[in-house]
């Protein structure tokens, strides 16, 4: 697959959860944005032809016939890839993420961040393993399929059905990283560089299989020590995998885009780094309550599922959600507040913990909301995303005192 080549496409830049009037697109442009952005809510402008759009909290690159649409986050692009590469196990990246040139769109930015962890995990070659072949030779290699040897050939010696276990680098995690590099591709790229790089790491990948995986279907490549060196690279490809979307018309590409959702990358960067933070382990500071059971109703049929919640045994003995959004002066929706408060009712607890992030833009004010009927508190916590990465993970540090 070539790589997109620079032409002359009209680019349109957007920002997160602020509304952009009078953008003027085509029937063709429109009809694809709404298929490859749903994210993006679009309404009639006064006039035919324009149309005013406002993203929510998904925030990268689209590509449409004739137009790219760049929506940027209120984060700068090298921290929005920092708390994304944290929550992924990534983190070993982190030098590489504050280099990250902040002029770069999200995509731009991440083929470099690929780049280097493609680059950590292949500097000693390529991992290799064990691939069963089943192939027709004119000499024996491995064994021989009997029941299909009869059923093709009806007794003649040659040629002969054969199954044999081939060392290669054709296996799934370098298929993977592969696939990843094709999604990048797919994107427009205004760089030199970043057309460089990805040229690049198509050469390292070029005996290794195509496969289009389903963003929803990654397979799972089980950790071992052979691999280790290969999970941040692979843990960013099943980013880049997950957050794109390609769509094909007559052999070529109509829309592509890559877009990640910052209400996601703050819960899971919170989660994660909490959990770390108080040295504890997934089983007992799950994510989403997974595993563990945690119902409003009697009957249970109302299951809820905390960001974040600590376990001791089978008892909760924390609980709390991550919140990235805000639209309010003081910061804390009605919603959230209702929300925390059904967590501290099913859990028992006395009080329940609201962690909404802070930025330039956004600002919150920590607070405590008691709750007279129920006998219960909600506390509004604060993690500033503002500065470097050891600046932030130190907030969270504080977070988790507060949190033990």
């Amino acid at each position: 697959m070539p790589l997109p080549t620079k032409t002359a496409m009209r680019r349109l830049q957007l920002a997160e959860h602020q509304t952009q009037e009078d953008v003027r697109l085509t029937s063709r442009q429109l009809h694809y944005l709404q298929r490859s952005a749903e994210s993006v809510d679009v309404s009639p402008a006064s006039s035919d032809g324009l149309w005013n759009l406002r993203p929510n909290s998904k925030v990268g690159v689209i590509r449409l016939p004739d137009l790219t649409v760049e929506i940027r986050p209120k984060l700068p692009i090298d921290r929005v890839l920092f708390l994304a590469s944290y929550a992924l196990g990534a983190f070993q990246l982190k030098p590489e993420v504050t280099d990250i040139d902040r002029s770069a769109d999200l995509v731009e930015a991440m083929v470099q961040l690929f780049h280097q962890a493609v680059r950590r995990a292949t500097g000693r070659g390529l991992l290799q393993g064990y691939q069963t072949r089943e192939e027709t030779l004119n000499v024996v290699r491995g064994r021989i399929r009997i029941e299909e040897q009869l059923r093709r050939r009806f007794g003649i010696a040659v040629p002969i059905e054969v199954r044999y276990d081939e060392f290669t680098p054709d296996i799934e995690p370098n298929r993977l990283l592969k696939a990843a590099v094709r999604r990048l591709a797919w994107l427009p790229q205004r760089s030199p560089n970043t057309r460089r790089l990805l040229s690049a790491m198509r050469a390292v990948f070029a005996n290794v299989s195509k496969v289009e995986y389903r963003p929803t279907h990654l397979p799972e490549v089980p950790v071992t020590p052979l691999n280790a060196h290969y999970q941040p690279a692979l843990a960013l490809a099943r980013l880049i995998l997950q957050s794109g979307a390609v769509e094909l018309a007559a052999g070529k590409v109509q829309s592509a885009s890559f877009l990640i959702d910052m209400n996601k990358v703050f819960e899971d960067f919170v989660a994660v780094a909490l959990r770390e933070a108080l040295d504890l382990t997934e089983h007992t500071f799950p994510q989403e309550a997974r595993g563990r059971d945690l119902w409003l109703d009697q009957g249970r049929d109302l299951r809820l599922k905390p960001d974040i919640s600590w376990w001791q045994a089978n008892r909760c003995v924390f609980v709390g959600d991550a919140k990235y959004k805000r639209t309010t002066v003081h910061g804390a929706q009605n919603h959230d507040i209702y929300q925390a408060l059904a967590y501290a009712l099913a859990a028992g607890l006395p009080s329940a913990l609201l962690i909404y992030a802070h930025d330039d833009q956004d600002r919150v004010e920590p607070v405590v909301y008691e709750i007279r009927e129920a006998r219960k508190c909600i506390e509004i916590a604060v993690l500033d995303l503002r500065g470097q990465p050891d600046e932030i993970l130190e907030r969270v540090n504080r977070l988790a005192r507060k949190v033990r």
